[in-house]
């Protein structure tokens, strides 16, 4: 019997939240998978049966590495390579159960300075060619927190470097506007807010409308590339290059994730959700009535918005305004209470390469 994930897939590429390869193995393949600091904190303290960390052996080779690094650079400390270098040793190990992009974030605390978010991309590039001599670069896809200066990031990274980027913790149409402006190949609209994830006692009480949010986002971009497809047919400059998509990520239930099914071309499901997605027959599911309901959004109004958005892209201050007014304030909110979470799990893990022994090469406990 078909079950909620097979139906998934047949109206929306379904990608994986984690760097988990076991969870790959037992539901994929997958098209993409995404990652974050938050992810690769789970992965790198955990142990299996016996209390062992179950990555030792990645860990003992990435942190000496580092060390190197270091000694030949200016632009970062050994904690903040050791853990870029983490985040691609576990994307590596995940390489052969996708057949899409490997998607890792850069370093949150540098979201609102566009060279050094430039530079921490093509350094994620340089390390994973470093592990992996035989990598193809055009695989891995950088995410990049959605602020002025990080979309400008996206802007340099796809036009001057080839770099394929996502937009990440996207609350509002101003940020998918310019995402989309920039070139980013996917922009990624949290549906609940990251707190949801780290507060068991926390609803986003805004998720209904955020999932409608992520239907007209999609839309956004289809019509984008549209519009820009004609004109350039009527120039007979056709360009193929794939347009932006929507991938809907910070999702906590399956009603949510069928909500979006068909409604944009991507979403990042995590573990648990594709547990249970798997584990429940599309047959009789009480909420069949709700599958694909975010598409229901009927666009923007009477194309306004849309003259309006694309006013704001080349005029940082008007844009900075109107994202600052949008959801009244309440996108702002969310971006910052986003990188401040990610901060946090970007804290923790340099704290814990700071803990290891590299003389020993063991972890320091305590």
């Amino acid at each position: 019997m078909a079950s909620l994930l097979n139906q998934l897939r047949g109206l929306t590429t379904v990608d994986c939240d984690t760097l988990d390869a076991h969870v790959a193995r037992i539901y994929g393949p997958f098209a993409d998978c995404t990652s974050n600091q938050a992810i690769v904190v789970a992965e790198i303290t955990r142990v299996d049966t016996n209390g062992k960390l179950i990555y030792q052996t990645l860990i003992d080779e990435i942190i000496p590495i580092a060390h190197w690094m270091f000694g030949n650079q200016t632009d970062a400390t050994v904690e903040e390579l050791a853990s870029e270098l983490l985040a691609v040793g576990l994307a590596l190990r995940f390489m052969p159960h996708l057949n899409g992009f490997i998607h890792i974030q850069t370093n949150p605390k540098w979201c609102y300075s566009t060279e050094k978010t430039v530079k921490n991309a093509e350094r994620i590039v340089a390390h994973l060619k470093h592990l992996s001599p035989d990598f193809d670069t055009s695989r891995v896809c950088i995410k990049i927190p959605a602020t002025w200066e990080g979309l400008q990031a996206c802007r340099e990274l796809e036009r001057r470097h080839s770099i394929a980027t996502l937009a990440t913790m996207v609350f509002s149409m101003e940020q998918v506007a310019l995402a989309v402006d920039a070139g980013c190949r996917y922009v990624a609209p949290y549906v609940n807010e990251l707190r949801v994830h780290f507060d068991a006692t926390y609803r986003d009480v805004h998720k209904d409308r955020t999932a409608l949010f992520c239907g007209a986002a999609q839309r956004y971009c289809d019509e984008v590339a549209s519009s820009a497809s004609a004109a350039e047919a009527a120039h007979g400059s056709l360009n193929l290059q794939t347009h932006t998509q929507v991938m809907a990520a910070s999702l906590t239930s399956v009603e949510e994730v069928m909500r979006l099914a068909g409604a944009v071309k991507h979403i990042t499901v995590s573990p648990p959700l594709l547990t249970e997605l798997e584990a429940t027959p599309a047959a009789g599911w009480p909420s069949a009535g709700t599958v694909g309901a975010a598409a229901a959004i009927t666009g923007l109004r009477a194309n306004g918005d849309a003259v309006r958005l694309r006013g704001l892209i080349g005029d940082e201050s008007q844009w900075r305004l109107a994202f600052t007014r949008a959801g009244a304030g309440e996108s702002e909110r969310k971006l910052g209470q986003a990188i401040g979470i990610f901060c946090d799990m970007q804290d923790q893990i340099e704290r814990w390469v700071r803990r290891w022994d590299l003389t020993g090469k063991k972890y320091a406990s305590g």
